[in-house]
């Protein structure tokens, strides 16, 4: 009996051992894939609508500085780019236009990657109408939104709300008329 006893916890020792080894060893031929987690760009964009914008104080490329809580009781458009990116600035002059149109009532406001001297020597070339915030890509990629994409625009009504967002891919739709769209909007927004 003893002798059994001895053969059947040795052969439950090599069984546990046998099991562990493959267990160990299936560990390392089966690859789990764990499913995105990543948000949507569209929930992304309903995590901003509806919300309190938030907040920022920054100085523009002429030294003038600008804090979002500053511009409440007006409409403020929040425009992220860059100069490498030719959908950027293929929607400056509508940006422009809208400033000059509805200056009284409406703060554009614009977030560029580039540093000053970048900007400035651009502006050489071509005019914008309102300010430019340089090296903003870590309000671009972070608060306001990384995954969105560049261009994208925030639109924010006079308490502070964010009311719309268009991430890139909006600009990218070629049928997106951004001043058409900004105009509505701002109009809606002042009635």
């Amino acid at each position: 009996m003893c002798t059994r006893l001895k053969q059947f916890s040795t052969l439950i020792i090599v069984f546990l051992f046998t099991f562990s080894l493959s267990a160990q060893n299936a560990a390392g031929h089966f690859l789990v894939e764990l499913e995105n987690r990543a948000p949507s760009v569209q929930d992304l964009v309903k995590g901003y609508e509806g919300f309190p914008s938030i907040p920022f104080q920054a100085n523009d490329i002429k030294g003038n500085q600008y804090a979002l809580q500053d511009l409440k009781g007006k409409t403020v458009f929040l425009y992220f780019w860059n100069l490498n990116n030719g959908n950027s600035l293929a929607q400056l002059d509508a940006l422009n236009l809208m400033q000059s149109r509805y200056r009284d009532n409406l703060q554009i406001i614009s977030f560029a990657d580039d540093d000053k001297e970048s900007l400035i020597s651009y502006l050489k070339s071509r005019p914008i109408d309102f300010p430019i915030i340089p090296k903003s890509k870590t309000l671009s990629d972070g608060p306001y939104g990384g995954d969105l994409g560049t261009p994208k625009l925030f639109i924010i009504d006079e308490y502070g709300i964010i009311k719309w967002v268009f991430p890139e891919s909006s600009f990218n739709n070629a049928d997106f008329n951004l001043y058409n769209v900004m105009e509505t909007l701002y109009k809606q927004l002042n009635m």
